[in-house]
């Protein structure tokens, strides 16, 4: 018996265990052969040292190394628990009783030895254990459905880091030729061969155009931050991210988004399991009302020396609590997570049809910045031409190339929120990939 016991082991929280477990890892030191999540949709990645990230991979990363997800599948071994506890057996009841004559004709002392097992709970057993798997299953989803949405929360914050190196690529350009133009101008003023109001147009556009490349730059040393955060990594830690490689093709029509939602979502799979619980545990409540019955066996003597051997019953009468309490407790959280499910399953649907309309749109509106950006690149070719002969003001120019620049970087904004939008569908589908996408280098 006192090997069965549980032992206690010291596990003090200092501020050396906590660091310890927080402790960042270099993205390099991640190998996965086949992540070992909860989500069975997730493909087989593997990570090799040195690789290049693209978002599917660094949606895999962040998974095994977010460290709020650390602590949350200690939540995990607190079901199992509980599992466990549900299924244990009542424990028998040993009584002994021993009476000392201290008067009259007493022979001997009197003893009364007994043995009895509660059957109440054995009646209950079944459903309080199906209620505990369903909770434990309800968890393990619910966990599940964190790491699903760490894991979009890094793939779109690595799409939007990408999109953000091209939009600092094409300011470092722009910088790069106003620079040399502005130079140009000046020593052609000071030679006499352009004006003043060109070389100042220059300027002005040089400084704008550095203005937004530190808005841009800014923009992406947040989100830099944040997927570090994500991935459980330290800042010194270079992001070596790479565009994913997937054959072209047009967006999925809308059923495919819908059908089988409550089967594929992983929080309403989630709820689902909730329910079944809920349901168990109101059978239990509802077995419950059966009474609180022990039967033993006992052995006597009393002090004439008269030995017996029999057994007993003792019974609870349910008059005043027959366990209603309890019952309409389970009911009512049945009725409630009955509701939460469906509100839940109208509210994917809702959002799912919100991002379809946001990403049709989305797309129309890339298509005519697309137009919008060529028609200024041959304007740009014009006024330059048209600069060289002296038909048009410097300013005119300029302002154009701040335009043209603008344009550019809305259509990058532009593609990286149709990504985006991609990634909110997955995450709001339960569809991990999106089927033929176009991305390329």
């Amino acid at each position: 018996m006192l090997g069965g016991c549980a032992t206690y082991t010291e596990r003090p929280l200092t501020h050396a265990a906590v660091r310890a477990q927080l402790k960042p890892r270099p993205v390099t030191a991640v190998w996965v052969s086949r992540a070992r999540l909860l989500l069975p949709q997730l493909p087989p990645i593997t990570v090799h040292k040195g690789a290049r990230m693209t978002p599917d991979l660094a949606a895999v990363i962040a998974v095994v190394g977010d460290p709020m997800l650390r602590s949350l599948r200690a939540e995990e071994a607190v079901a199992s628990a509980q599992v466990l506890s549900a299924g244990l057996l009542p424990n028998p009841v040993f009584s002994y009783g021993l009476g000392v004559p201290i008067s009259g004709a007493g022979l001997t002392r009197a003893f009364r030895v007994g043995l009895g097992l509660p059957i109440r709970s054995l009646i209950t057993r079944r459903a309080r254990v199906q209620a505990a798997r369903a909770h434990a299953r309800a968890v393990d989803l619910t966990i599940a459905w964190r790491e699903w949405q760490v894991a979009s929360r890094a793939k779109a914050l690595t799409y939007e880091l990408l999109v953000g190196r091209r939009a600092r690529a094409l300011l470092d350009h722009e910088v790069r030729a106003l620079r040399a133009s502005v130079a140009t101008l000046d020593d052609a003023e000071a030679s006499g061969f352009a004006t003043i109001g060109a070389a100042a147009a220059a300027r002005l556009a040089l400084h704008q155009t550095k203005v937004a490349r530190l808005a841009v730059r800014e923009a992406y040393a947040l989100k830099s931050q944040a997927l570090r955060a994500l991935l459980g990594i330290g800042s010194d830690v270079p992001l070596r991210l790479a565009w994913p490689r997937r054959a072209g093709g047009g967006m999925p029509e809308r059923p495919v988004w819908l059908q089988g939602l409550g089967h594929r979502r992983l929080d309403l799979l989630a709820l689902r399991e909730g329910y079944r619980s809920a349901d168990a545990r109101l059978r239990a409540a509802i077995a419950g009302q059966f009474p609180a019955i022990t039967v033993g066996v006992d052995r006597a003597r009393d002090t004439s020396d008269i030995n017996t051997l029999g057994g007993g019953v003792s019974v609870s009468l349910p008059i005043f609590n027959h366990n209603q309490g309890a019952i309409a407790q389970a009911r009512a959280s049945r009725r409630v997570l009955f509701r939460t499910y469906a509100a839940r399953l109208f509210q994917a649907r809702s959002e799912i049809e919100t991002l379809l309309t946001k990403l049709r749109y989305t797309e129309r509106t890339i298509r005519a910045r697309r137009g919008t950006v060529r028609v200024l690149k041959r304007l740009q070719g014009l006024y330059r031409h048209a600069l060289l002969r002296h038909r048009i003001a410097a300013l005119t120019y300029y302002q154009l190339l701040d335009r043209a620049d603008r344009e550019r970087l809305a259509l990058l904004r532009a593609r990286a929120r149709e990504d985006q939008l991609r990634v909110a569908l997955e995450a709001a589908s339960g569809r991990f990939e999106w089927p033929g996408t176009r991305h390329g280098g």
